[in-house]
């Protein structure tokens, strides 16, 4: 079995270009549109529990389950099981640390209960077991020092990462899952990647040097900290090729998924900004839902967390009520041929931890024009709350053609996400 895997590893890896599907979108109906709760805590201790609530969603509307099957230091285990480490994977692998081997059997609950499983995976933020590797973590370009540090995330453009990417996706399809979402961690900030890797290949792709005092337009805030004021035409050329590097990427991973599970489907989660603000997300995020969509995945996915949104702009009201009907309208303008767009809906108030009541949720699906064709997803799920959930999905499928309608001119700022 090594012999057989690494030999499909090294075919991953020799692979090159965008990845396209090659079925006919004319020849079989489209999906059903995703009708989920996205999981990342299962609060049960047993099975019997579990699969009673599952059962409780499909009654609900629900149609899939999205669960979270990896584990960061300091967040809940799900208590299915005991854990064997403190991060790493709820499935069997030989790349990573194996907090328990969960995946297999929570989805065949989901399969018993009527439900679809799709497992919810990352990509740069799974060092786990090799934190200390800094020669496999990207570089960031300080600002303030005008030197060069390790960052947090894995290098993308290390083979060694990329191999071991590829093996956790290979070796999540072989659990009977319906499909992957990618973690919102596949993006590179504007001031990332420097590894001296990366800079190869930039040079030998592109004969071109990477200089940040030639990407940068900075000055500086009223405390003198050094801000970025805009980018330059050589900035560009760069995120261009950061943003294709990454989807390269993203076509192996599904690659190695539908591997073994060829009816998989295959997702990536996008930031709000993608569709609000499309020319900063470039930037600050190398994330660009025009370019993605030419790569055919199942489906994509937007967080449009609207307190969120509200707080990071500074905004409210009707103002708010605008961003999110303006983000979802050209999200579905873009995302419209047989790939279902998905739109998730923050539940639970990410700062103070409150419970967003049905009847604000119900006003934010009132705002999004279009949206019975899209798929819906809540997060974080919260056991207790599935008898609204019937009522939410049919708020979502039904529209009186009256709902706000928002404009494409994209009138925002985000000044937070300059501050580097």
């Amino acid at each position: 079995m090594k012999n057989k895997s690494a030999l499909l590893l090294l075919l991953l890896l020799g692979l090159s270009g965008p990845a396209k599907n090659s079925a006919n979108p004319n020849s079989s109906p489209l999906p059903e549109p995703i009708r989920a709760w996205q999981v990342s805590q299962v609060e049960f201790s047993d099975f019997g529990q579990f699969g009673g609530w599952l059962k409780k969603l499909k009654a609900s509307g629900v149609n899939t389950i999205i669960v979270k099957v990896f584990q960061n230091p300091g967040d809940g285990f799900h208590k299915l099981c005991s854990p064997r480490a403190q991060s790493g994977f709820y499935f069997q692998t030989n790349a990573a640390p194996v907090v328990c081997d969960l995946t297999g059997a929570m989805a065949q609950e989901a399969h018993r209960a009527g439900l679809k499983f799709y497992a919810w995976i990352n990509t740069r933020s799974a060092d786990y077991g090799i934190e200390q590797r800094t020669d496999l973590h990207s570089w960031y370009y300080d600002l303030q020092r005008q030197n060069y540090r390790p960052g947090p995330g894995l290098c993308v453009f290390h083979p060694e990462v990329r191999s071991r990417l590829i093996q956790l996706y290979y070796d999540l399809s072989k659990n009977p899952i319906d499909g992957v979402l990618v973690q919102d961690d596949l993006m590179l900030k504007h001031n990332e990647d420097f590894h001296p890797l990366a800079l190869h290949l930039y040079q030998k792709d592109r004969g071109k040097t990477v200089s940040p005092e030639q990407f940068y337009l900075v000055g500086e805030n009223g405390a003198g900290k050094k801000l970025v004021k805009d980018y330059t035409r050589e900035f560009r050329e760069w995120n261009d090729w950061k943003i294709k590097q990454l989807l390269d990427l993203a076509d192996l991973l599904r690659k190695a998924v539908q591997a073994n599970r060829p009816e998989a489907k295959f997702g990536l989660n996008f930031y709000y900004e993608t569709a609000l603000k499309p020319d900063q997300a470039r930037a600050w995020f190398s994330q660009d839902l025009k370019t993605a969509s030419g790569r055919n995945y199942d489906f994509y996915s937007l967080m449009l967390y609207h307190r969120q949104v509200g707080g990071e702009l500074g905004i409210s009201g009707p103002e708010l009520d605008q961003a999110v009907a303006t983000a979802s309208q050209n999200f579905l303008g873009w995302i419209s041929g047989p790939e279902q767009p998905v739109i998730k809906l923050m539940c639970k108030d990410f700062k103070n931890a409150e419970t967003i009541p049905a009847g604000e949720l119900r006003r934010m699906i009132g705002v999004i024009p279009g949206r019975s064709r899209a798929g819906l997803v809540f997060f974080p799920a919260m056991p207790g709350r599935e008898s609204e959930l019937k009522g939410l999905f049919q708020a979502w499928e039904k529209e009186d053609g009256n709902e706000k309608m928002g404009n494409n001119s994209g009138g925002f700022n985000h000044p937070d996400r300059m501050q580097k």
